[in-house]
């Protein structure tokens, strides 16, 4: 029987991820149980296809939202411990990888690459733009707009195969009045009166691509916050696409041994920088069949100079 990759603690006292502390991911997330109750149907496939975008609810277990959201607030504090000193556009962000392992972990959705390999027409996909973001009281909404322009170095196209999928999920309830993204559908053209709100509960995603027509509502209640975590998965073979966020986040020493080499084969080749690709290269992840020990981790960094 094949056992659960390692995944790492977090050293709340030094702020940074501890590889001497490690623990076993919930086996719930990933059991056969799950992985039968199939949210993302042919139905929502569809509607991304035509609408370019769909909303569905609940696509994350209760259980991993919570332990996320917990994540959340040790990076992104809540309004009650910034409101006397808040962030000057009351926004505040971390990009991937993250410091708490459990987000960095929750990428490798089995459900949602196997739905992004659908959209972008093959198997051999690559791990985009990784953020955490909290939206406090007093940010003001953004114009309808376009993810093209910081995703790609391509003009927008019709073509599913240059675009990147986003994931754009809610780790608390979110109210009309706690800034929801809105979306406009493809067939009303650009048309602001028509956008829909993404008004959801906590483990809701909001499923689009770099060419969806969608905007930042106003942040109109006085207290709380909106934590939004996302991902996006883009075909392999156009790898000039994606954020630099995605390429400097490979400088962190600790990333690659704690988290890709925690993965097993297949999940390492999701991930991919400059700085990694060496290390993900399809000669290498076939020699990376077990997730690795600390000791063998070290060596390879030492051999791989990161």
């Amino acid at each position: 029987m094949r056992k659960a990759p390692l995944t790492v603690g977090r050293d709340a006292s030094r702020d940074r991820i501890d590889p001497h502390k490690v623990k076993r991911p919930n086996p719930k997330w990933g059991s056969k149980k799950n992985a039968m109750q199939k949210k993302l149907t042919n139905a929502v496939f569809e509607q991304v296809c035509q609408r370019g975008y769909a909303i569905v609810e609940g696509l994350l277990p209760a259980e991993q939202v919570a332990q996320m959201a917990v994540a959340a607030r040790r990076l992104l504090k809540p309004w009650h411990e910034v409101k006397k000193d808040p962030p000057k556009d009351r926004l505040s962000s971390s990009y991937f990888p993250y410091p708490e392992q459990v987000l960095n972990e929750a990428i490798v959705h089995r459900e949602a690459i196997a739905f992004a390999q659908r959209y972008l027409g093959t198997q051999a996909i690559h791990y985009r733009p990784g953020l955490l973001m909290c939206t406090y009281p007093g940010r003001g909404g953004m114009d309808f707009h376009l993810d093209n322009g910081n995703n790609s170095l391509l003009p927008p196209t019709s073509e599913r195969r240059h675009a990147q999928l986003n994931f754009w999920f809610y780790l608390e309830d979110v109210e009309a009045d706690q800034a929801p993204t809105l979306f406009v559908a493809n067939e009303y053209e650009r048309d602001p009166a028509k956008a829909e709100a993404f008004v959801a509960p906590a483990g809701s995603v909001a499923i689009f691509d770099n060419y969806s027509w969608h905007a930042a509502s106003p942040y109109k209640r006085q207290d709380g916050q909106r934590y939004v975590w996302k991902f996006a998965y883009g075909r392999a073979d156009h790898y000039w696409e994606g954020r630099r966020a995605l390429y400097t986040g490979g400088q962190q020493r600790a990333f690659p041994s704690i988290y890709l080499w925690a993965q097993r084969a297949r999940s390492r080749t999701l991930p991919l920088s400059a700085r990694w690709k060496p290390l993900l290269h399809a000669r290498n992840v076939r020699r990376f069949r077990r997730p690795l020990s600390r000791l063998e981790c070290a060596r390879r960094i030492r051999a791989f100079r990161i």
